[in-house]
């Protein structure tokens, strides 16, 4: 039996001695908050809760409520409970300086010392404490001191600055990281971004300060949904994109719904439904962000032309044409670029049929594309070129297999599953065809694929 992975919290360590699961702790500290809440309310945490204590996943420490639980529990300070079980244990009541202060942090803000003719953000919490709670007696606070502690609860809530700014900033790294980083580096850092912006969310946290961490909890699950959809995870990248769509009707942002709208329709387009693509593509159309528009006109020419509507799709290829965006890449979908465009031309003309005008699309996307880093857009052009060989009165399945074959040299160690998925989607129809398995190209292609690839719906795009 393998050893028990190390406790990463002398909570989670007491919960293992008592033969606990998670489950069973959130149950017993459930209990043991009955009526210590505001009001004698009962003071109750989730599992999702519960799992970031364990494992240490706080930006700072819990609601004082939630603490006083943990002491009565386990009879420890919470600071203590929720550090590594062999964490040096230090007076709280000093200051790097060896000043005393109130020590007491706030719900999500580091413990610090403020100058003393400022009540600073530790201070207003002991205040909330003794304001708001019940008093040792159980009798109710009046009703004058308990909207002053209300209020003070809601300033406190407001996340310093500083935290704020540095989930800004890995926003801003995303917009280019995120093509020219192999996606597994990509996920930890993702979702825990995403957790800390969610756990600020959980508080009172009001005004300009919830607009603000709503569009940037918005933009990490809308991060990790495309992350996702790239690795092939269908069930992940839906869960992470529906809740980016309402984080992003919450802050009233039309970039992060529209690139929501965009992945969407590709998720739709890709398991085979091309009409709801298309639908959620025109439908976000409307009020659609300038960087949003071109790449949802993209998403309906693809859609249009496999559904046999090449009036609509070359319609949208004109749209996509018209619009495209010639600034900096914003938080969201991959920029849709000259090269966007030139990758979307050979996508569509090769779904309606027509690859030898798709060829030339493709090679001009490929040869923007060239030495940018760009893993998945390179690879996305190189089966573009593959179906422009098959979708042609004379196809050329060598020439065909040799596209993928590239494609899936560049999606090597980058971890985009989709790319295998699609290679082997464009192979089966290769090895169906009567006289074509046999063919050198095909034969080297399929040694570059999975011994059990993805299984794919009957309707996928190939």
């Amino acid at each position: 039996m393998p050893p028990a992975p190390t406790a990463r919290t002398l909570l989670a360590q007491l919960i293992r001695q008592k033969r606990w699961t998670v489950d069973d702790f959130v149950r017993a500290f459930n209990k043991a908050g009955r009526q210590s809440g505001p009001d004698g309310e009962d003071h109750t945490i989730s599992r999702r809760q519960a799992t970031r204590w364990v494992g240490g996943r706080l930006p700072s420490l819990p609601h004082p409520a939630s603490r006083r639980v943990l002491e009565t529990m386990f009879a420890t300070d919470a600071e203590v409970l929720l550090a590594p079980p062999d964490a040096p244990v230090r007076d709280r009541s000093l200051t790097a300086e060896g000043v005393a202060v109130a020590a007491s942090a706030s719900d999500h803000e580091q413990t610090g010392s403020a100058p003393s003719e400022e009540v600073g953000s530790s201070r207003r919490r002991d205040l909330l404490g003794a304001g708001v709670l019940l008093t040792a007696t159980g009798s109710l606070i009046d009703p004058v001191t308990r909207a002053a502690g209300i209020s003070r609860a809601i300033a406190a809530s407001t996340p310093d600055p500083l935290t704020l700014a540095q989930l800004q900033h890995g926003i801003h790294q995303l917009t280019t990281r995120y093509a020219l980083t192999p996606h597994a580096e990509l996920v930890g850092p993702i979702e825990r971004a995403w957790d800390n912006a969610e756990a600020l969310l959980e508080t009172r946290v009001t005004g300009t300060s919830r607009t603000d961490l709503e569009l940037v909890a918005g933009q990490y699950a809308y991060y990790r949904g495309q992350l996702a959809f790239d690795m092939g995870d269908e069930q992940t990248a839906l869960t992470f994109l529906v809740l980016a769509a309402q984080h992003a009707n919450a802050a009233g942002d039309s970039l992060l719904s529209g690139s929501v709208a965009v992945m969407r329709s590709s998720c739709a387009f890709f398991s085979g439904d091309f009409g709801r693509s298309a639908a959620l593509a025109q439908q976000g159309q409307a009020g659609a962000h300038p960087y949003v528009a071109p790449l949802l006109a993209g998403c309906l020419a693809r859609a249009l032309a496999q559904l046999g509507h090449a009036d609509g799709a070359m319609a949208a290829l004109g749209t996509l044409h018209d619009t495209v965006w010639d600034g900096a890449s914003l938080p969201g979908p991959n920029v849709a670029s000259q090269e966007f465009y030139e990758a979307f031309s050979a996508i569509t003309l090769s779904y309606l049929g027509r690859g030898d005008e798709a060829e030339q699309h493709a090679r001009t996307s490929l040869q923007l594309v060239a030495d940018s880093g760009r893993h998945v857009q390179a690879a996305g052009s190189q089966l573009a070129l593959a179906r422009a060989f098959l979708r042609r009165p004379a196809p050329d399945p060598e020439q065909a297999a040799g596209a993928v074959t590239d494609a899936l040299r560049v999606a090597a160690g980058n971890d985009h599953g989709r790319t295998t998925i699609r290679a082997t989607a464009i192979y089966r129809r290769l090895i169906a065809t009567p006289g074509w398995a046999g063919l050198p190209a095909i034969r080297d292609l399929a040694s570059h694929l999975p011994a059990s690839p993805h299984a794919l719906p009957a309707a996928a795009a190939v």
